[in-house]
């Protein structure tokens, strides 16, 4: 049984314990420090385990979320009311992974200065949810479909910290077609699992209840449609800003003209002899 109690899954326990383990073995792992340059600081590599951790956790997620959506017949089982333990699991995981995150993010802030407040929110947000989900929802209301889709957000994690692990080997990968590969691969792999998925369960939840997908959000309470709401605005905000830097990325790399060695020589004759003349 997955369940201690109604309440407590075991991938909370989990997530708790195996995470901040995994993130000590990873800290005292070689190849781990080797793949920084020889000038990295401490923050850096710490970073780095945090991240790896963080895709660790994602990865799970996003693979248990496919198993269940692609495993249950959701012609014949509500998308609301069907059980599943693959649903406390899901839940219990991410609320022991950003529990454990969060105290981490508070000790990177004393031990090296730095922070991210927006993290920091995000991560407090959500771990409200999910501890309000396991308390009030879990035995009346599990929402099994929406678990799934919501797990799948996680997916376009890996792809956001490959890119800031290739990013902090050096200047080689900002002038690399592998850069604006990675780059396109995050900003449509992000509209299609954080965007695009959000809109999604309020399609499915129109269907369920015969409305239209803008009409379901009013029909499910104020508390999910507000949460639900701020979440699809804030990933909408944060998918520009990544298509603002993917366009610039682009077009700098493909489409803006280097000086050649010859203008670049006769500029610097120019400039010479009006020194001269000076």
């Amino acid at each position: 049984m997955d369940i201690i109690s109604p309440h407590i899954p075991l991938s909370l326990i989990a997530g708790l314990t195996l995470y901040p383990l995994l993130f000590g073995t990873l800290r005292r792992q070689r190849w781990v420090r080797d793949f920084l340059p020889p000038k990295a600081d401490q923050q850096k590599y710490y970073h780095l385990c945090n991240k790896m951790v963080a895709s660790t956790h994602s990865t799970i997620m996003t693979i248990t979320g496919i198993y269940l959506l692609s495993t249950v017949d959701w012609t014949q089982n509500d998308i609301s009311t069907y059980r599943t333990q693959i649903t406390p699991f899901l839940v219990g995981l991410e609320l022991g992974y950003l529990t454990q995150d969060t105290v981490f993010e508070f000790y990177q802030r004393a031990a090296f200065g730095v922070g991210s407040n927006l993290i920091l929110f995000h991560h407090v947000a959500v771990i409200l949810g999910s501890a309000y989900y396991l308390y009030a929802l879990t035995l009346t209301n599990p929402g099994p479909y929406f678990i799934g889709m919501l797990s799948l957000m996680n997916m376009s994690t890996p792809i956001l910290h490959f890119r800031w692990a290739l990013q902090s080997k050096g200047r080689t990968f900002f002038n690399s077609r592998l850069k604006r590969f990675v780059d396109t691969a995050l900003m449509v792999t992000y509209f299609w699992c954080r965007i695009f998925g959000n809109w999604w369960m309020g399609y499915a939840i129109g269907a369920k209840l015969g409305v239209t997908w803008y009409e379901a959000p009013l029909l499910i309470g104020k508390k999910f449609t507000i949460t639900t709401t701020t979440m699809f605005f804030m990933n909408v905000v944060w998918w520009a800003i990544l298509a603002k830097q993917w366009v610039k990325s682009v077009r700098v790399f493909y489409f803006s003209k280097a000086p050649s060695s010859f203008s670049s020589s006769t500029a610097a004759v120019k400039v010479a002899a009006l020194k001269k003349e000076e």
